[in-house]
């Protein structure tokens, strides 16, 4: 079977609602809804920015259960990496979510869920810099 005949039959959104519910993630005992979404937000976004994999996956699991929430929707898991100039790093990987209802309408699907995943690295922020505590490279 050619690659992309491969990819299309494993992708739970192929001609589904943006609503419809991909995967379901939790942060402790509270389900956290990856909907299939759009090109802005859900599961076809982060595909269509070439992020999607198993790996992909198990990090944005492993974020949303282990690591913390550093503004409201906002979580991270870092580890000290590699890919800035600075001493040393930190290879975060965050996960944005929606609490609220999706479309913001009251009543509507509640939690909307995952917006976006990605990887960002920071480096500590320089005395006096900057207030907050780091910087993005």
């Amino acid at each position: 079977m050619p690659a992309a005949a491969t990819a299309s039959a494993s992708n739970p959104c192929k001609s589904q609602h943006y609503s419809k519910v991909a995967y379901t993630f939790y942060i402790g005992p509270s389900k956290m809804p990856l909907r299939c979404g759009t090109k802005t937000w859900g599961y076809n976004h982060i595909v269509e920015r070439g992020r999607w994999s198993t790996s992909f996956k198990n990090k944005i699991s492993d974020t949303l259960f282990n690591g913390y929430e550093r503004t409201p929707g906002v979580y991270y898991r870092y580890k000290v990496g590699t890919g800035c100039s600075s001493k040393p790093p930190r290879k975060n990987f965050k996960v944005v979510v929606n609490k609220g209802p999706l479309g913001g309408m009251p009543g509507g699907l509640t939690p909307q869920g995952i917006i976006t995943a990605t990887v960002e690295y920071t480096t500590p922020a320089v005395a006096a810099a900057s207030a907050s505590a780091e910087a993005k490279c």
